[in-house]
């Protein structure tokens, strides 16, 4: 089953995730999304967005521009749009540069239960306000 992406999320600025999201069409554990949705905590005009929680899809974050700078799918994934030069110090911390449909400004955690992602979220919400 396709989910449908809001109209206001389809932009310039989200087209490498938009394009990860049309070619996967991932689904998202519950536990995962709420994961991210904690990371988000107390950063100023976070929204977050699922296409139908009811059948565990996806889930972003986005500023209050509709802009996608964080996302949950899979049983265990999170990745988030970085600046390129945070990309060594977020594999340090275990993430991984997606290179498929995203570039590699996308790093995402596999397995994110035990990385602290409050930083990576910080940074990858001041980023999509740049």
């Amino acid at each position: 089953m396709a989910w449908d992406l809001d109209d206001r999320f389809k932009t310039k600025a989200n087209r490498e995730i938009l394009a990860f999201i049309q070619d996967k069409n991932p689904s998202a554990h519950s536990d995962i999304v709420d994961l991210l949705i904690r990371s988000a905590e107390g950063l100023p005009h976070v929204r977050w967005y699922c296409p139908n929680k009811w059948q565990y899809a996806y889930t972003v974050l986005h500023t209050n521009k509709y802009i996608i700078f964080g996302i949950a799918f899979g049983m265990s994934s999170i990745a988030f749009q970085l600046p390129v030069d945070w990309i060594p110090e977020a594999m340090v911390a275990r993430g991984v540069p997606c290179y498929l449909s995203m570039s590699e400004a996308w790093v995402v955690w596999e397995g994110a239960w035990s990385a602290n992602l409050k930083p990576w979220c910080r940074a990858a919400h001041d980023h999509a306000w740049r």
